[in-house]
C-alpha cells in the first residue's frame, strides 16, 4: 500500500474519518491500528518484527531511565537494534564480501551452500532502516537526561506512525511525544496544507519520477553501449529521479500527517537549485538523516572543540557509514566516502575563503550564487555515478565515458526529449518559479500569480485538483517503486 496506490487513496480518507469521528484515547488506538494495518498489507509476518523491537525498546528506555549510571544496558539496547539490522540489511552483503575474500579455499570448505540457501534469501523488511534509527536515538536520548515515553500506546504510535514509516522523514521522539500529549482539533489549514502536499508530491512521484524512471532503465540495460552525451544525460535523469521520487514520498508523508493534525520534520529544501556548496546541500537534501548521523554519528566520535583532523576524519568517516545505510554495497560505501572528502575539501576550502580577501570579493558578488549552485550539482551529479552503478568499476566505466568523447549506440537524448516527461517538468518549473522563493532568481514580478491562487480555498481547491488530474493524465503504464524501499 504505497501512498501513490489507489490502494492508499482509498485507505487514508478511511482513516482520517475514523481518526477526526473519534477522541481521546481512541483517537489513538484508531491511528496504531491504521499504521499496522498498513505496514502489515505488503508481509504481514514482519508486522510481528516491529511489534517486538517497539515491545524491546520501550522497556529498554525505562530501564536505562531507572539505572541512568549503568551505561551496559545502553549498550544492550543500540546492539539489539543495529544487530537486527545488520541482519536484514547487511547479512547477504557481509557473507558474500567474506566469501570473495576467502573464494581460493570457498569450495574446500563448501561455504557456498551456507549462503546461497540461507543468507540470499532474506527480504529486507519495509522502512527498518529509519525505525531502527528511531529507536536507536531514543534510547541515547534517555540515556543523556531525556524522559522516556511512559504511555506504550504513544510509544507503539512514535515507532509504527504509518506516514513517516516506510521511507522517513526520521521523528525525533521529544518532538513527536509532545504532539501526542496535544488536544488536536480539526483545522482549514492542516487539511488545506495536507492536501496541497498530497497532490504535490503525486505529481512527482508518478508524473515525473516514474517517466523518468523509464529513461533511466534504458541506460542502465545499455550501460557499456552509453556514448559521451547520453552518459551526461543518463546522469543528469537520474539526478532527478531520485529527488522527485524520495520528496515526492516525503511530501506525501507529511501531508497525511498534517491531515491527521501531526507535524513531522521537512526532509528537502531546494538541495539542487539553492546550495551553494556541498555542506549546504547536506543541509537541505534528506535533512533528517543528515542531523541524526551529525548527532549521533558525527559528534560522538569529535565533541563540540574537535581538532581540524580529528574532525575531517568523522566526516569521512561518517559520510561512509551513510553511504553503507543507503545501501549493502561497496559502490554505496565508496559513494559516501566520495562524499566526505568533498565536504572535507569545502570545508578546507571556505577556510581559506574566510582568510583571503580577494576570495571573499569574488564570493561577494552577485554571479557567484547560481555558479556555486551548478557547480554543487555538478559535484553531486559525477558523485551520483557511484549512487547509481551496481559496483565501483562501472561507476568508473560511466564516469570515463562521460568524460571522454565517444559516440553512442543508444540514442538516450532522444529517447529523453521523445519522452512524456518533457511536458510535466515544464509545468513543474513553472509551478516552481511561481511557489518557491529561490534567493538568485528575480521572481517578485510572479508574486501577484501566486497571491492570486493563494488568495481563497475554492482557488486552492481548484489548483489541487488540477495538479491531482495531471499527475493520473501523465502517469506512466507501470508504476515504478519507490526508491528509498530498498533502504
Amino acid at each position: 500500500m504505497v501512498f501513490s496506490s489507489l490502494n492508499y487513496l482509498f485507505f487514508l480518507p478511511v482513516v482520517f474519518f475514523a481518526y477526526w469521528l473519534t477522541s481521546g484515547s481512541l483517537r489513538k488506538v484508531v491511528l496504531l491500528i491504521a499504521s499496522y494495518i498498513f505496514y502489515m498489507s505488503w508481509l504481514p509476518a514482519y508486522g510481528l518484527l516491529l511489534l517486538a523491537m517497539t515491545l524491546f525498546n520501550y522497556f529498554a528506555a525505562l530501564f536505562i531511565d531507572r539505572y541512568r549510571g549503568q551505561k551496559i544496558l545502553l549498550w544492550l539496547a543500540l546492539s539489539f537494534n543495529l544487530l537486527i539490522l545488520a541482519y536484514y540489511k547487511y547479512a547477504e552483503f557481509l557473507c558474500r564480501s567474506f566469501f570473495t575474500l576467502i573464494s581460493p579455499a570457498q569450495k574446500a570448505f563448501n561455504f557456498t551452500a551456507f549462503h546461497d540457501n540461507h543468507v540470499s534469501t532474506i527480504i529486507l523488511p519495509l522502512g527498518i532502516s529509519f525505525f531502527a534509527f528511531e529507536f536507536i536515538h531514543y534510547c541515547i536520548d534517555v540515556h543523556r537526561g531525556g524522559r522516556p515515553i511512559k504511555n506504550p500506546l504513544d510509544f507503539a504510535l512514535f515507532s509504527s506512525f504509518f506516514p513517516s514509516q516506510i521511507s522517513g522523514p526520521i521523528k525525533r521522539y521529544q518532538q513527536f511525544a509532545e504532539q501526542l500529549s496535544e488536544r488536536k482539533t480539526l483545522s482549514q489549514e492542516d487539511v488545506s496544507a495536507g492536501c496541497g502536499l498530497i497532490v504535490r508530491g503525486l505529481f512527482k512521484k508518478v508524473a515525473l519520477a516514474d517517466n523518468l524512471a523509464s529513461i533511466t532503465s534504458v541506460g542502465m540495460n545499455n550501460w557499456h553501449s552509453l556514448g559521451t552525451l547520453d552518459a551526461w544525460v543518463l546522469m543528469v535523469v537520474f539526478v532527478w529521479q531520485v529527488y522527485f521520487d524520495f520528496s515526492g514520498y516525503t511530501d506525501m508523508g507529511i501531508g497525511s500527517a498534517r491531515l491527521l493534525g501531526f507535524q513531522i520534520p521537512n526532509n528537502f529544501d531546494l538541495p539542487y537549485i539553492a546550495s551553494k556548496n556541498l555542506i549546504e546541500f547536506w543541509q537541505r537534501w534528506h535533512i533528517t538523516l543528515s542531523t541524526w548521523l551529525r548527532d549521533y554519528v558525527q559528534l560522538p566520535m569529535t565533541g563540540f572543540r574537535a581538532s581540524r583532523l580529528r574532525f575531517n576524519l568523522a566526516t569521512v568517516v561518517t559520510m561512509s557509514a551513510c553511504g553503507l545505510w543507503h545501501g549493502a554495497a561497496w559502490h554505496f560505501v565508496a559513494w559516501g566516502f566520495a562524499h566526505g572528502l568533498i565536504l572535507v575539501a569545502t570545508r578546507e576550502y571556505l577556510q581559506m575563503v574566510k582568510a583571503s580577501s580577494a576570495l571573499r570579493q569574488i564570493h561577494a558578488q552577485s554571479w557567484m550564487v547560481p555558479v556555486a549552485c551548478l557547480g554543487t550539482f555538478l559535484l553531486v551529479l559525477i558523485a551520483q555515478t557511484l549512487f547509481l552503478a551496481r559496483s565501483v568499476p562501472d561507476a568508473f566505466h560511466l564516469l570515463i565515458t562521460m568524460l571522454t568523447p565517444c559516440r553512442s549506440a543508444v540514442d538516450l537524448s532522444v529517447r529523453a526529449l521523445e519522452s512524456p516527461v518533457v511536458v510535466p517538468l515544464i509545468l513543474y518549473a513553472i509551478w516552481g518559479l511561481v511557489f518557491v522563493e529561490i534567493s538568485w532568481l528575480p521572481l517578485a514580478a510572479l508574486r501577484p500569480i501566486k497571491e492570486f491562487l493563494s488568495a481563497n480555498s475554492a482557488r486552492k481547491a481548484a489548483l489541487y485538483i488540477c495538479i491531482f488530474v495531471a499527475s493520473i493524465a501523465f502517469a506512466p503504464s507501470f508504476a515504478n517503486p519507490f526508491i528509498y524501499f530498498q533502504f
